[in-house]
């Protein structure tokens, strides 16, 4: 064998030995969990959930840095320039795929700049509010007073799922209402509690605080069945629009890509763990969301498709790339 040859393999398989090494060490540092949106919303709420859980479970060391911004552009980008040695990690939403729609360009590619890990988990469904001072206790009542006066909606951002769930909503009624977005969950919130803007979608587990101080009114749910901590809540069937389901929010972990697949399918079994614990799933339930933890294959399929699902939606509610 030529020595060039004979040089090159050896390489390789030092390498192949160096890679299995660092992942069986794999981590010996505290891990960087990025989260592209405010603290003390739904998908930072599941992020250190489950990251406390892997730091009692494992004493690995997962360290929240909320990066909020650009409904989660600035967050991700910044998750895509580290280092892909399994120390930063990317806990995400459907904008991860949304962004790609509704901006004409992003500074990452979704399935270039990232490897997919596991899902958290997946939400079950969104719930249709009204301000308290809106004279509406239906959906029916809510299109017919629609198509009398221009109403409003709020969402955290354009192109944020709860936009594309109300501008769905809108659509599938045959009515219009005016977007009003704000830079983030609290705007939003903040806007429907002080009824400056008449309806939008919520999910599940930022309603509690606002129905009990009697700042919004409830009037159906997004999903296939009734909501389980809502139950007297009907479905948007139920409740008169037919082939309108939408499943809510889901919560990913991302790695920077060419992070070696050892670490990834360890971060996700780690992960996986979690979700199963009682505690962690006790937290997900009451918030609207079944646990999941997927391998790494099965969530880069459900990427897929919820590509091909976002992509529709988006063009249903006529949003225009930026």
């Amino acid at each position: 064998m030529p020595v060039a040859i004979h040089r090159l393999l050896m390489a390789g398989a030092l390498a192949l030995l160096g890679t299995a090494t660092h992942a069986a060490d794999y981590p010996t540092r505290p891990i960087r969990l990025v989260v592209p949106y405010e603290a003390g919303g739904t998908i930072d709420t599941l992020a250190r959930v489950v990251a406390a859980q892997i730091d009692k479970q494992s004493e690995w060391g997962v360290v929240v840095d909320n990066k909020a911004g650009a409904n989660a552009l600035i967050g991700t980008a910044d998750a895509a320039k580290a280092a892909p040695d399994g120390y930063t990690i990317l806990h995400t939403s459907p904008s991860y795929v949304i962004n790609n729609f509704i901006h004409k360009k992003i500074p990452y590619d979704i399935f270039k700049s990232f490897v997919p890990i596991t899902n958290v988990a997946v939400g079950t469904g969104y719930l249709l509010v009204v301000r308290q001072g809106l004279p509406v206790n239906s959906v029916d009542e809510l299109i017919k007073l629609a198509r009398t006066k221009e109403l409003t909606y709020g969402s955290p951002g354009i192109g944020n799922a709860l936009h594309l769930a109300a501008a769905g909503f809108a659509k599938k009624a045959h009515i219009d209402m005016l977007h009003v977005p704000f830079k983030g969950s609290a705007g939003a919130l903040n806007a429907i509690a002080a009824g400056q803007v008449d309806a939008m979608m919520l999910s599940p587990p930022t309603v509690p605080a606002y129905l009990q101080a009697g700042k919004i009114r409830l009037l159906a749910f997004t999903g296939e069945e009734r909501s389980k901590e809502f139950p007297d809540v009907p479905t948007m069937k139920e409740a008169g629009i037919d082939d309108f389901v939408v499943m809510g929010t889901w919560a990913g972990w991302f790695a920077p890509a060419g992070t070696p697949p050892e670490i990834v399918n360890k971060i996700a079994a780690e992960v996986a763990k979690a979700v199963k614990a009682p505690d962690v799933q006790s937290v997900l339930v009451k918030g609207g969301f079944e646990p999941d933890g997927r391998p790494p294959e099965a969530f880069a399929e459900f990427l897929r498709k919820e590509t091909e699902r976002y992509g529709q939606i988006v063009k249903d509610a006529g949003v225009e790339p930026q």
